[in-house]
C-alpha cells in the first residue's frame, strides 16, 4: 500500500506512469477499435480488373510499380493483400488512370456504381439510342 501511495506521490516513478498510461491507452485503443469496425480496405481485385478493361496487364502494372513482377499482381488479384506501400502505389495509379478519387473497398459492389473502360450502352444517351438514330435516319433515306 506504501508503494502505490509513493508511486501517486512521485509521478516520476516508471511504475506511476505506467500504471496512469495504461487508463489512457486502453481509452485510446477503445476509440481505434471503435474506429476500425467501418474499415474497409481497398478491393484490389476490382481496381485490378478496372485496368485490365482500360489495356494493362499485370506485366505493366508490376513494371510501373516497384514490385518484383506480375506474380505479385496476381496474387493480389487472388484475393493477396500488398504491404501499404505498394498498396498505396497502385492506389495512386489506379486514380491516375481512370480519373476517379475514391476508389473501391470490399463489400461495396452496390453502394455506388462508376464506369472504367466499359461502354454506357444502355444510359439515356448511350450506345443504343446512338445506334437507333442512326437507323431511323438510315429508313428515312
Amino acid at each position: 500500500m506504501d508503494m502505490i501511495v509513493d508511486c501517486l506521490i512521485n509521478m516520476d516513478s516508471p511504475r506511476a506512469r505506467a500504471r496512469f498510461q495504461n487508463t489512457e491507452t486502453k481509452k485510446k485503443v477503445k476509440e481505434y477499435r471503435v474506429k476500425m469496425r467501418g474499415y474497409k480496405r481497398p478491393d484490389f481485385n476490382r481496381m485490378i480488373l478496372d485496368l485490365r478493361s482500360l489495356g494493362w496487364t499485370h506485366e505493366t502494372i508490376a513494371f510501373v510499380l516497384p514490385v518484383s513482377g506480375s506474380s505479385t499482381v496476381s496474387e493480389w488479384a487472388r484475393g493477396g493483400v500488398p504491404n501499404f506501400d505498394n498498396g498505396d502505389a497502385f492506389v495512386l495509379l489506379w486514380q491516375t488512370e481512370t480519373g476517379l478519387q475514391r476508389f473501391p473497398r470490399e463489400d461495396e459492389w452496390e453502394t455506388y456504381r462508376y464506369t472504367v473502360g466499359q461502354l454506357d450502352m444502355f444510359e439515356d444517351g448511350g450506345l443504343c439510342d446512338q445506334l437507333i438514330n442512326d437507323l431511323d435516319e438510315e429508313i428515312k433515306k
